[in-house]
């Protein structure tokens, strides 16, 4: 987080530390409790969201896509977190997957992250608004 701190100093968009992280947990796993189809266990939820950019670091220096990076990252962070086997597996899918679009056929963790990844900025307060990529009209409804 320290590296991604420091590489985002002089980033004018949303930064990718540990608010984001708990902004995306907290939105992801609200949206999985309100699908209500398959109900994740709030620790797998947050251990992705937590990690879910941890590889932002990774793509700033190597161009390498940081979902790639942060499921290599956030494996042995996992194993020595003591999460099974599964679930590790769960929490890297959903890393993985968190920059693809919804209707790509996502896994339930996927698509909560993905969603939550966009959900979770305050765009309204953000100085860069009209100059970011990911600012878009129906988040603009989301916002206001």
């Amino acid at each position: 987080m320290e590296r991604i701190v420091g590489l985002e100093k002089e980033r004018r968009f949303c930064k990718h530390g540990f608010d984001h992280g708990l902004n995306v947990a907290r939105v992801a796993y609200s949206y999985i409790l309100e699908k209500g189809e398959v109900i994740l266990p709030k620790e797998i939820v947050y251990a992705a969201a937590f990690l879910h950019d941890i590889g932002r670091w990774v793509e700033y220096q190597t161009g390498e896509d940081h979902a790639e990076a942060g499921a290599r990252l956030a494996l042995p962070l996992l194993e020595a977190s003591g999460f099974s086997s599964e679930d590790i597996q769960v929490i890297l899918r959903g890393i993985r997957e968190h920059r693809r679009h919804p209707e790509d056929n996502l896994t339930l963790l996927g698509e909560a992250l993905a969603l939550a990844d966009d959900w979770a900025r305050d765009c309204r307060h953000c100085s860069a608004q009209t100059l970011c990529y990911k600012f878009n009209y129906a988040m603009k409804q989301i916002m206001y």
